[in-house]
């Protein structure tokens, strides 16, 4: 794998050696004394001639005391002397871990670090780069399962590891439809980005996301809303409210904690009460689309939605929030064999699956693309990529050249 991530290992401390001292030799020694003492003021207090005989039979008792004192103490110091392992050499002791940020405004991440990525059908291998990002997991589960069924024509499982992020990519059939899925995990909220074509809002240019994504050295890329196509949601952008059309639209709020916050239809209408609540709530910026498939783990029905036309079939896009710092991208394609392409219903129905709490529907159709290793990896309709005005991304915060 080229590149090996310094990862914290996991385990039991071995307690130090004076801890163990104080337990088996000062306590034992301690408490030996105190009875000697006791003893003495027992046998010269006063005590008449007649109490001889109990006297005699005390120290009896006390010599056995001191006797087995001493046999354990020299048993203990014979342990400490000849356990080596009580104290991990110096060199073992891993040095303290730097946890990198990006700034808000940076233009782009750092450079992934071509050595960190991989290309495998192994499950032994996925295995591996999934114990060395437990680092990062901590106690969260993820969706991919390297002996998980894949996509038979394309089995191959992408992925990305450094100490600072942990992607996996691959494909998966449900109903008849291909799912390409990008699980994420990473160390720092700034490292959740959004870029707009040409850098900044409200600009007509448009890119192919292969573009955009080295543009911006993302590890893994996926297509947003396309903000520019359309005219309705809350659209927030580096915490400033840019547009208010909300009367029907589902907003999905992205906080600087990296957390989704949904905002429903009719809940806010004005710039005044949107940026209110983006001050409020910490809001770094919004996609505006929808409509919401997963709210706090529960499935949200819809019969009606004013885009992304839900009882059709189309090719269809998600983000999802599994846990915290920790996020899936989607699409649903059609890839021979397998041509079906589902409603909203039934792609979510599928994401729900997943595990997710919190899940929102991207623009569909041809914009419907995720990007990894500079590289289209999904089948977008058509069978092409087609231009488009955003992306969302994913960045390593390490440095180029840092340890």
């Amino acid at each position: 794998m080229g590149y090996q991530p310094k990862f914290a290992p996991k385990g039991p401390k071995k307690p130090s050696v004076w801890f163990i001292l104080l337990g088996i030799l000062i306590v034992p020694l301690s408490l030996m004394l105190t009875g000697k003492l006791l003893l003495f003021f027992y046998n010269n207090a006063g005590h008449s001639k007649t109490d001889a005989p109990g006297r005699a039979q005390s120290i009896q008792v006390a010599q056995k005391v001191d006797d087995h004192v001493a046999q354990r103490l020299a048993g203990a110091r014979a342990a400490i002397s000849s356990d080596e392992d009580l104290q991990a050499p110096p060199e073992t002791i891993p040095p303290p871990r730097v946890i990198y940020t990006i700034e808000e405004t940076a233009p782009a991440g750092p450079k992934p670090n071509p050595d960190c990525y991989g290309e495998t059908t192994d499950p032994a291998v996925l295995e591996e780069v999934l114990e060395k990002a437990k680092y990062l997991l901590g106690e969260q589960t993820m969706y991919f399962d390297p002996n998980r069924t894949r996509f038979e024509e394309d089995p191959a499982v992408r992925y990305y590891l450094d100490d600072s992020i942990l992607a996996v990519t691959w494909k998966e059939v449900h109903d008849e439809s291909v799912y390409t899925f990008s699980e994420i995990k990473v160390a720092h909220p700034s490292q959740f980005r959004r870029h707009l074509a040409g850098g900044v809002y409200g600009g007509d240019i448009q890119y192919l996301p292969t573009e955009m994504a080295p543009s911006v050295n993302a590890v893994v890329a996926s297509s947003g809303d396309f903000y520019r196509f359309r005219d309705f949601g809350v659209v927030v952008y580096e915490g400033k409210v840019r547009k208010v059309n909300g009367t029907y639209a589902e907003t999905c709020m992205i906080d600087r904690s990296g957390n989704l916050q949904f905002v429903y239809p009719g809940q806010i209408t004005t710039t005044e009460a949107a940026q209110q609540y983006a001050d409020e709530n910490d809001i770094w910026f919004s996609l505006a689309f929808g409509p919401i498939l997963v709210d706090n783990g529960q499935p949200v029905d819809h019969d009606w939605y004013g885009v992304g036309e839900i009882n059709d079939t189309y090719a269809r896009a998600a983000l999802c929030q599994m846990d915290e710092l920790h996020y899936l991208v989607a699409t649903a394609n059609t890839e021979s064999p397998h041509f079906k392409i589902p409603t909203v219903e039934m792609f979510r129905n599928n994401i729900q699956a997943t595990g997710c709490k919190m899940a929102y529907c991207l623009d569909g159709g041809q914009t419907a693309t995720i990007v990894m290793m500079d590289q289209l990896v999904n089948r977008p309709v058509y069978g092409q990529q087609r231009k488009m005005s955003d992306i969302l991304y994913f960045a390593t915060a390490i440095p180029e050249g840092a340890e």
